[in-house]
């Protein structure tokens, strides 16, 4: 008796990207999915039933209930069209599936909800006043702790940044720093694809480098917080060759000090911004992509900027002092043309202590504050 294939193609004209949510009752651990588009049908993604089912099983371990918990998203592929197969091996009955389709989410430009922009915006369509962090080689070895974040959640796909973060013990264990109102959920955690060295090859070039790679794993959520707009994850898949480990410092950080943040605008290529770090404020967020700070104390912090700027799909991005990783990006008022506004980060010390040295601090030494950049896999990037 020989295998059977099942195949569903979905197609939305205009779009600039599509995920398929496919919800599982069941699925059998052998049986093979492939993901690809027909017009580019020799970029095959292949994934086997045991990885679909860990996924549900995260998701169902963490609380999550309904279609969400039991729906496993395609990776994004860049196309209008996507095809689905599932194929089942020798002598597994068909009757061993029940999966369907309820859920697509079609990504087009301008989409937004939230302070995070949708992946539709397109390779250089940030702001021009955005600087290429290929042409800033003092921050070479920072860019290469950052990738791209493309996540689905309620059916609608966004774009964050994150941060790879190192533990006290150099362990090369894959934590991911981003922010709370990118990923909060397990289901949005296992939706996570990750694109690393996704930048210009060389100074405003303004073309994708061959070197960019993207991780579909998803993650296991480890923390999130909306006291200081902070996610802490556990990428499932190991970063790729020449990827870095951010050192980071979670003590409080003093006004005046010089920073600064590498992040994706509108989900563009690696962009850097240089400014001051000008004090703190207490934030609470409001409805929709608003929120309010005030005073001169709180568990954020205001930065300036000098040069550059943030746009939605910065979200979640490290500010950093130094080499060393001391918040991650909540939102803000700034833009090319209003360059007088602060952009406000979350206090990585706040949330250091609040939970996240469970996973950073070395137990032997007691959890000292400070991590020390670590680079694995050296390659050519």
């Amino acid at each position: 008796m020989g295998g059977k294939v099942a195949a569903l193609s979905v197609s939305a004209s205009g779009a600039q990207g599509l995920r398929l949510g496919l919800r599982v009752e069941a699925l059998p651990a052998k049986a093979l999915l492939r993901v690809y588009s027909q017009a580019r049908p020799e970029t095959v993604y292949e994934v086997v039933g045991q990885q679909v089912l860990q996924t549900i099983e995260r998701n169902l371990a963490a609380g999550e209930t309904g279609d969400a918990a039991r729906t496993w998203w395609t990776p994004e592929l860049g196309a209008d069209e996507q095809t689905l197969e599932i194929e089942l091996p020798p002598g597994i009955d068909s009757r061993a599936l029940r999966v369907s389709v309820p859920q697509v989410s079609h990504i087009f430009e301008n989409l937004s909800v939230l302070p995070e922009e949708a992946l539709a915006s397109k390779i250089n369509e940030s702001d021009t006043c955005n600087l290429d962090a290929s042409c800033h080689d003092e921050v070479a070895a920072q860019r290469n702790a950052v990738a791209r974040m493309v996540f689905t959640k309620n059916g609608s796909t966004y774009a964050c940044t994150g941060t790879l973060l190192n533990d006290l013990a150099s362990s090369g264990t894959p934590y991911f720093l981003s922010a709370n109102h990118c990923i909060s959920t397990q289901a949005a955690a296992s939706s996570l694809q990750t694109d690393w060295f996704y930048r210009s090859p060389t100074c405003n070039s303004r073309t994708l480098s061959p070197n960019s790679v993207r991780r579909f794993g998803g993650a296991t959520l480890l923390y999130a917080s909306d006291a200081s707009d902070t996610a802490l994850v556990q990428l499932n898949d190991a970063p790729p060759p020449g990827a870095v480990f951010a050192a980071w410092d979670a003590t409080p950080q003093a006004s005046g000090t010089t920073v600064f943040g590498l992040h994706h605008p509108r989900a563009d290529l690696l962009k850097v911004s240089f400014g001051t770090l000008v004090g703190q404020s207490s934030c609470t967020s409001g409805s929709g992509t608003e929120f309010t700070c005030n005073g001169n104390a709180g568990n954020y912090y205001r930065v300036q900027w000098s040069s550059g700027t943030t746009e939605g799909g910065s979200s979640g991005s490290a500010l950093f002092r130094g080499s060393s990783v001391v918040g991650t990006l909540y939102g803000g008022a700034v833009s090319c043309t209003a360059t007088g506004g602060f952009d406000v980060y979350g206090r990585l010390d706040v949330a250091y202590n609040d939970g996240i040295k469970k996973w950073l601090a070395d137990k032997s030494d007691g959890g000292s504050a400070l991590g020390s950049l670590f680079s694995i896999l050296l390659g050519p990037k």
